[in-house]
């Protein structure tokens, strides 16, 4: 297959707009319906009404690792105002790797940025990644990345929801079982999924 044929749905919107909460709404909600989620979760820190940082959880075992803080002198370098911890990037890689997602239903990335269309963080994981075979990739993108992200992996039919409104969940939810349905022609693995929508 190729990776324009996989199915891929992309959770987007502003910096700072609840894309994470979504998805780990979305996360708890596929694990009681019993499908199998891996990937990463990158969980936001604040600090007086500042973004302080982010810690990474992966979902194939929820532990948790710091992933970045923000620099003392608050300034960014090449626009990025955080310094990242090798353990960090280490455990977000073990935790995309197509090995350690294989058999999964769902497969997260939060998120896709500045450092991925530049050739790192996670960049070197997600075209393998996208190779895995049965799983619904779920991206989370901020809007202004949107297309760049789309033309660099190849995902023009990707399907993108938007964080805003109150249905985003079961928007969200939907495109999963789309993508599922989609991939095993309603037939998950033996597994029936219904969704309360």
């Amino acid at each position: 297959m190729r990776l324009a044929e996989r199915a891929v749905v992309i959770l987007s919107g502003p910096g700072q707009s609840g894309k994470t909460t979504l998805l780990a709404a979305l996360v708890n909600r596929l694990r009681r319906e019993g499908l199998k989620v891996a990937g990463i979760l990158a969980e936001g820190l604040w600090e007086n009404g500042i973004r302080s940082g982010f810690d990474l959880t992966d979902l194939s075992d929820s532990s948790s690792t710091p992933l970045c803080r923000r620099r003392a002198d608050n300034g960014p370098q090449s626009g990025i105002p955080f310094d990242f911890f090798e353990d960090g990037f280490a455990a977000g890689i073990k935790a995309l790797s197509p090995e350690r997602c294989a058999g999964a239903d769902v497969v997260v990335v939060d998120e896709i940025g500045f450092l991925e269309l530049d050739g790192k963080g996670w960049s070197p994981v997600l075209r393998p990644l996208l190779e895995l075979d049965g799983a619904v990739h779920v991206w989370v993108v901020r809007r202004k990345l949107l297309e760049a992200v789309r033309a660099v992996w190849v995902l023009a039919t990707a399907q993108v929801v938007t964080v805003e409104g109150p249905d985003a969940l079961n928007r969200l939810k939907t495109a999963c079982l789309s993508g599922l349905d989609k991939l095993q022609n309603g037939n998950r693995k033996g597994k029936t999924v219904s969704w309360n929508l």
